[in-house]
């Protein structure tokens, strides 16, 4: 039996074989491979069920050549959307051979995703969510090759701590359907090295691309349109360059066509923007420079053109034409005063008139300013093994995983740092607020901060949205010894002193935490966390609020001059304060 089945087998093989080779002999020259075979969950839908509405300029695939796969990337062709999933891996080359890609519709959506992928619940459906993925290039063998999905709250697809990855020739964006989204067309989260070109992104996605923490951004020859609150917002990045775009269709009226915050060396090239409304062009804040070169802004109806909280903003050969402005050229910012950052090449600050009597330029080229990178060697240990510094760039500098910082006298005010706003390390990042950036430390398990005693090294910060120093994501956090507060600044805090979010094993000992912060220490989905023998005062809201905690001890706390309920526990467990249990839901 074992014979017959063996020779069965054989003959099959040996039949497959001849009539494969028979059908590639026979195959016309440049004929497409065979598409993959992966399951589909229903039929594919016809081009007039799937199209979106046309775009005002969409680009032509032909106009620039799909570039070759680099030799370090398998090719991957896919037909169908669960094809494209599974193919998601670093070092390949994923080619789009079908017309429409509906993520919602992909089998398992929503249930299972891959090693590279995942679903992410919201309101209304799932999210697609690419992470950890290098070198990565998704193409379009077809033009008009797209990818949409339905739920509104959710983003197309959300790219998080990928780099080296593009996208070339692809149509995105959420299907026809009711309601308006709250979700963007492309996100990017800690990504680096990231390229969009010859692409279409159309909304109602809130934003055709939404940026955080990213660095080294080039959209090029894409359309963005229909997007409701912006073609572009990015937050606590650097390297964004849009050249050679259109950008048409931003209808909502309180958001900027391009918003910018806490970013640096960031650039519009050989752009058109047109029939766009909102607050304004550009709004920059806490934005180191943006250059905007070759491109005309023309037919739109803005509050203002450009919002610069600070800058510069430098414009060079653009055309300003028809546009209707409430308030003139310069909106005016939250503090009150007129912004004047807008500069021409040679750093002189351009008046009304002039900017309406620039000559467009052709192919305007921009040479990347240097990152604004404090110049600060790494510190070595010193034979006590802790890392002794002190002014901020150097404490900045010397956040990491497993190191002792310990804080020589005197105060580190953050707004003093060199790259405050703007520039961001491996373990920490600023965070955009209101009135200005809240330092955030990331992913720096097991650091220390400590000095010689409370009273003798204060960490202070600025702006009055912020917390002072809020620690994401970090394990086996300790400060010890140390003073931290607001500066004496003219209004009332919103932002509070020592935040914890996602943490875990962490301490906050013998230090003293000072107003205006509304809060002396909170946490959020937080475990093991204790605060003994710590100073709290002047606190305008309280000195305790932990929500989805486990594991919080306070022990012998000096609270004391606090505004509100001076804790404030929710949603937590295993909650004590010195020695006694508190119960879920108390606010005292």
């Amino acid at each position: 039996m074992r014979n017959r089945k063996t020779i069965r087998i054989i003959t099959v093989f040996l039949l497959l074989a001849a009539l494969l080779l028979a059908a590639c002999q026979g195959a016309a020259p440049g004929a497409a491979a065979p598409a993959s075979a992966a399951p589909t969950a229903e039929p594919t839908p016809t081009p007039e069920e799937t199209a979106a509405p046309a775009a005002t300029a969409a680009p032509a695939a032909e106009d620039t050549p799909t570039p070759a796969p680099t030799a370090e990337r398998k090719v991957v062709e896919c037909d169908t959307v669960e094809a494209f999933l599974k193919a998601i891996a670093p070092d390949t080359c994923i080619r789009l051979t079908g017309r429409s890609y509906d993520l919602s519709r992909a089998l398992g959506y929503g249930n299972f995703g891959g090693d590279y992928y995942d679903w992410m619940d919201l309101y209304d459906g799932w999210e697609l969510v690419i992470s950890g993925v290098d070198n990565l290039r998704i193409e379009a063998a077809r033009p008009g090759a797209e990818i949409v999905t339905q739920p509104r709250y959710a983003d197309v697809i959300r790219f998080d701590n990928c780099s080296n990855v593009s996208l070339s020739g692809l149509t995105v964006g959420h299907t026809e359907g009711a309601g308006s989204c709250a979700g963007s067309v492309l996100r990017m989260l800690d990504c680096e090295n990231m390229s969009v070109e010859n692409c279409e992104l159309y909304g109602c996605g809130t934003y055709g691309l939404e940026l955080d923490r990213c660095r080294d951004l080039s959209c090029r020859g894409t359309v963005i349109r229909d997007c409701s609150c912006g073609a572009l917002t990015a937050t606590s990045s650097s390297g964004i360059v849009l050249d050679d775009c259109k950008i048409s269709g931003i209808t909502e009226s309180y958001t900027a066509v391009l918003g910018l915050s806490n970013c640096s060396g960031c650039a519009m090239l050989n752009t058109l923007v047109r029939n766009c409304s909102g607050s304004q062009l550009l709004r920059c804040s806490f934005v180191r420079s943006f250059f905007l070169g070759g491109c005309e802004i023309v037919n739109n109806h803005f509050s203002g053109m450009f919002y610069v909280s600070s800058g510069p903003v430098t414009v060079d050969g653009c055309v300003f034409r028809n546009n209707e402005l409430e308030r003139g050229i310069y909106d005016e910012p939250w503090g009150g005063e007129k912004s004047e950052q807008v500069l021409d090449p040679d750093g002189r600050a351009y008046e009304d008139y002039e900017l309406y009597q620039l000559k467009l330029k052709t192919d305007v080229t921009w040479t990347p300013p240097e990152p604004e990178i404090p110049d600060q060697e790494p510190i070595a240990p010193s034979s006590d093994g802790m890392i002794h510094v002190s002014t901020v760039d150097e404490l900045l500098a010397s956040i990491a995983p497993g190191v002792t910082i310990y804080l020589e006298d005197g105060i580190y005010s953050l707004a003093d740092a060199v790259g405050f706003g703007t520039y961001s390390g491996d373990c920490y990042y600023w965070m955009p607020c209101y009135d200005g950036p809240g330092l955030v430390i990331t992913g720096a398990d097991g650091l220390t901060i400590t000095a010689g005693g409370p009273h003798r090294a204060t960490v202070t910060a600025m702006p009055r949205y912020a917390n002072v120093i809020t620690f994401e994501n970090c394990s086996g956090v300790t400060l010890k010894n140390i003073t931290a507060g607001h500066t004496q600044e003219p209004g009332a805090c919103s932002g509070g002193v020592l935040s914890f979010q996602n943490c875990s094993s962490s301490a906050v000992q013998d230090c003293s935490l000072y107003g205006c912060g509304i809060l002396g220490v909170s946490g959020y989905s937080c475990r093991d966390l204790t605060v003994r023998y710590t100073e709290i005062h002047d606190c305008s809201q309280g000195a305790f609020d932990f929500t989805s905690c486990s594991g919080v001890t306070i022990e012998r706390c000096n609270v004391h001059d606090i505004g509100g309920p001076t804790y404030c526990i929710y949603d937590c467990k295993n909650v004590t304060v010195d020695g006694k249990t508190v119960s879920d839901g108390t606010s005292w």
